[in-house]
């Protein structure tokens, strides 16, 4: 019995081609060499993708989400958002982006939009390890983690874009590093706007007084937001703005994909509801969410502002963005499962990082367990609550989670220490 959905297979291949690349890349001397590679396999994947796409076709999200968000904005606006806002999330004016998969029928849209996904998985590997800057043998334990992605799966089968939106994390990162600030701002921007988590990390930057990153950001907002007062109408904004982001304040979502801190507790103080649906908490839910909130956000208000005017290398920026990030997605109101892809980003960043590299045996195997934890399909967590009853097996990616957020501040107190120590 798989676990994964009908396209693992398929997705397992983009990451190969990509691994095949940095096995050869030292044979690819000349550029010819090296854009006759990557267009061969762009035309193998679109084969392949093409072929994946005519036999199995699920895209729920797409569907019920981006296509539906596609029609309805240049239709009827009123109907874009639901009561509980089962369906399109984001804000109004992101619905302009997908009316052109809404002009193509169903039968085409759907296929397209999975294509343009599956070819980003390909970028998206070469981009891991090219950020990560990954040799050896954590090369490949990346890439390998990347092909088993229970989440990338789950992005994918769902007809959801988390996986592009990883991809535009690669790169806004890979231009952090490469000192392109107000690119990284714009981007982190778009990303932001897009999968709500993103923002808070966002705000790091600001903290860290990285004014060109921040001003990229806020360049990008002001955008949207202009255009937003200008195109959309503002009782369509409001009812974005309550039925979407205030409704779930206070009211937790317990079902089984979401990840975050309060859909654990959810599932746990309301055994057998499994609803998609804001609900109200029972008693002590409340006490217990505010403790686990306090319990997440103290290390990260720790670590902000120690040293609050001490410089920094890119590599600590970028750590302790990752440890907010991470924070972020943990403690946010709604978590996906497919959210947890990310993390992907910094556990590559601290295995090829030779500053970062754990140097305890339990580094190793925090890093470990967390990876196979946040990395297992959907599926099997399902499968496993039905057998034995026990709603703890919900809530794998939230573990996982919680175990990389503990390796990272482990890292990051370890290379305090190691300041410190060169210091005196």
């Amino acid at each position: 019995m798989s676990y994964y959905s009908p396209y693992f297979p398929f997705l397992v291949l983009p990451v190969v081609l990509a691994g095949l690349y940095f096995l050869f890349e030292n044979r690819l001397t000349k550029p010819w060499m090296r854009w006759a590679w990557w267009i061969g396999c762009l035309l193998i994947l679109l084969t392949v993708g093409w072929y994946a796409s005519a036999q199995n076709q699920y895209w729920y999200d797409f569907f019920k989400g981006y296509y539906h968000s596609g029609r309805k904005i240049i239709g009827r606006q009123d109907l874009l958002y639901d009561a509980s806002c089962y369906g399109y999330v984001n804000f109004p004016l992101l619905a302009y982006v997908f009316v052109p998969f809404a002009k193509l029928p169903k039968e085409l849209a759907g296929p397209l939009f999975f294509l343009i996904g599956y070819l980003s998985i390909l970028s998206l590997a070469y981009w891991l390890v090219k950020f990560s800057g990954a040799k050896g043998w954590s090369r490949w334990v990346i890439l390998a983690f990347l092909a088993v992605s229970g989440p990338l799966d789950y992005s994918v089968w769902l007809g959801n874009i988390t996986h592009i939106i990883m991809l535009g994390m690669l790169l806004l990162l890979w231009w952090f590093k490469q000192g392109r600030q107000w690119l990284t701002g714009f981007l982190l921007g778009v990303v932001g706007l897009i999968k709500i988590p993103l923002i808070l990390p966002a705000g790091y930057f600001f903290i860290r007084r990285q004014w060109r990153v921040v001003g990229g950001g806020l360049l990008i907002f002001g955008l949207v937001l202009g255009l937003s007062l200008w195109l959309i109408p503002f009782s369509l904004n409001t009812t974005w703005l309550d039925r979407c982001i205030l409704s779930f304040s206070g009211h937790p979502v317990p079902a089984y994909n979401n990840q975050a801190v309060s859909g654990f507790l959810a599932r746990e103080f309301m055994p057998g509801n499994l609803s998609w649906e804001p609900q109200s908490p029972p008693a002590g839910f409340a006490l217990a969410s505010n403790l686990a909130l306090f319990v997440l956000y103290a290390p990260v208000l720790v670590m902000l502002f120690r040293g609050l005017r001490s410089p920094r290398t890119v590599t600590m920026l970028l750590l302790e963005f990752f440890i907010v990030l991470v924070s972020s997605i943990l403690t946010s109101p709604i978590s996906w499962t497919h959210y947890f892809m990310l993390l992907l980003i910094p556990a590559a960043f601290c295995m090829a990082n030779d500053d970062l590299k754990a140097n305890k045996t339990w580094h190793y195997v925090l890093l470990g367990v967390a990876l196979v934890l946040i990395s297992i399909p959907i599926k099997l967590t399902t499968t496993l609550f039905e057998k034995t009853g026990q709603e703890l097996f919900l809530s794998m990616h939230f573990i996982g989670g919680i175990l990389f957020y503990l390796f990272l501040l482990a890292v990051w107190m370890n290379n305090q220490r190691t300041s410190y120590r060169q210091t005196i």
